[in-house]
């Protein structure tokens, strides 16, 4: 399955486009600011129904519009499938596949599995164990789709919970009676994403520890660990003894939403020792199992997204990267960079069939293609 064209209306910086993709392999090239970015991010929204670097719908609509519309056909063994969504912030989002008006966004996900490799993703690295949270979650989200209900049912559960030890504490009042029919309720969700992001982890170690030989050339051993306070005690277990905890602070001090992905390098925490490049290599490394994951859970492979990752990577260690991601492993693949010659001479050289398209202010032109 491939997406075989898409047509843009108010996205970004996109105020109407149309445009035909190559089945393997897309290049889009251009100078900063010009839409390449923007364009891989309608890729992903189609797939996923939300936007990779945005954190709400109201950031993508173009500026001075009230809505925005994106529309992607997919062409496959099985047929096609149309996907249309239209967002008009602050109102329901509509998303219709084939026809078919979708009542959730966790009926869509799943369908057009997709990986998403940027630098922004350096987040997962550095920042706070919310990022490497989310990375799991969208991993099994797109290969279990009851995943995302124990997600949704245990986030209203737990901001239910805070709000109501708030609530007590502002009003000198506790009732243990309600505490326990909210906490009861989270039970059940807890237990299946502990075990899901635990078999996930389980998957993707050994996976990790492939990729990452392959791009580093084995000079370092990386490793990744999943922890969790339920690893050795239920919810039900952490919510009695952390009850006292709780009130105190007017909060959940204990559950799933407190999980986090351990990365070392050599045996020490990464974020402390590793450079740009073997953060980088861990990026790609981390994301390149995780694509490898869902083709294994999916019929369908997964869409592969390059955006920006070849600054400052020797033209060698480009094209090793290159031919992976262009191998028969991997299904349709998109790819920017700011040099116009550089990945379609590589694409060329180690003859992978792709079109090369120039982005400049919101429109994009076909420059080469290699059928």
């Amino acid at each position: 399955m491939y997406i075989k064209e898409i047509q843009l209306t108010n996205f970004n910086n996109y105020e109407t486009t149309q445009v035909r993709f190559h089945s393997q392999v897309n290049a889009l090239t251009g100078k900063n600011g010009m839409g390449k970015t923007n364009m891989l991010d309608a890729v992903y929204y189609i797939c996923i129904g939300k936007s990779y670097f945005s954190s709400g719908d109201k950031y993508v609509v173009r500026k001075g519009e009230s809505f925005f519309r994106c529309e992607g056909e997919f062409d496959g063994e099985k047929g096609k499938d149309i996907v249309e969504v239209k967002v008009t912030p602050g109102k329901k989002k509509e998303i219709v596949l084939s026809g078919k008006k979708l009542e959730r966004l966790s009926d869509h996900i799943g369908r057009f599995p997709c990986v998403i490799i940027a630098p922004v993703d350096i987040q997962l690295m550095l920042d706070g164990s919310e990022e490497r949270r989310k990375f799991l979650d969208n991993t099994v989200m797109q290969f279990d789709r009851s995943y995302v209900d124990s997600i949704l049912a245990y986030n209203r559960l737990l901001k239910h919970r805070n709000a109501t030890l708030k609530g007590f504490a502002e009003k000198h009042y506790y009732d243990q009676r309600m505490i326990d029919s909210i906490s009861h309720g989270m039970f059940k969700p807890a237990q299946k994403i502990h075990e899901m992001r635990q078999a996930l982890i389980q998957d993707l170690s050994p996976l990790f520890d492939h990729y990452y030989g392959l791009i580093s050339g084995e000079s370092e051993s990386c490793s990744i660990t999943y922890k969790s306070q339920l690893d050795a005690e239920s919810l039900e277990e952490l919510f009695a003894k952390n009850i006292d905890r709780d009130k105190i602070l007017s909060r959940t001090s204990s559950g799933i939403h407190k999980d986090d992905i351990t990365l070392k390098m050599n045996g020490e925490p990464l974020k402390n020792f590793a450079s740009q490049g073997q953060l980088k290599s861990v990026i790609l490394a981390l994301k390149l199992a995780q694509y490898e994951i869902l083709s294994q859970k999916n019929e369908n492979l997964p869409i592969l997204i390059l955006d920006d990752i070849f600054d400052k990577l020797d033209r060698t260690r480009v094209e090793h990267l290159l031919s992976i991601v262009a191998s028969e492993k991997i299904g349709q693949v998109f790819i920017s960079d700011t040099n116009e010659d550089r990945i379609p001479e590589l694409l060329t050289k180690i003859k992978v069939e792709h079109t090369a398209f120039r982005v400049d202010g919101g429109q994009l032109e076909e420059i080469h293609s290699k059928a």
